[in-house]
């Protein structure tokens, strides 16, 4: 199942282990408002391919910046969700709302 999520993204990391290439995104959003056991902002990371790491080089002046990331559930351990980005566009900051 593909969902698409928008993120704020803070930044990236890249791993080569004997081959086998990847990555993760770095994203944060602000805590509930009526969460008192939660204060800031919460921070999370998102696997992606090696590729987007580059991909996302090209942006790095830019962060933290919002991103449009499409990106596939997935099990993960302990019977959790995990998200696995597939593509991801920066949004237009220059953009109005109507």
């Amino acid at each position: 199942m593909e969902n698409y999520l928008n993120l704020m993204i803070i930044g990236a990391t890249r791993y080569d282990i004997d081959g086998n290439r990847g990555g993760s995104l770095w994203a944060y959003s602000p805590a509930e408002a009526d969460d008192d056991n939660r204060v800031g902002n919460e921070v999370m990371k998102i696997a992606c391919d090696w590729k987007h790491i580059d991909q996302l080089r090209n942006h790095a002046e830019r962060l933290p910046a919002m991103f449009t990331v499409k990106a596939q559930m997935k099990a993960g351990q302990g019977g959790k969700i995990t998200f696995k980005a597939l593509d991801m566009k920066p949004q237009d900051v220059t953009k109005k709302t109507a």
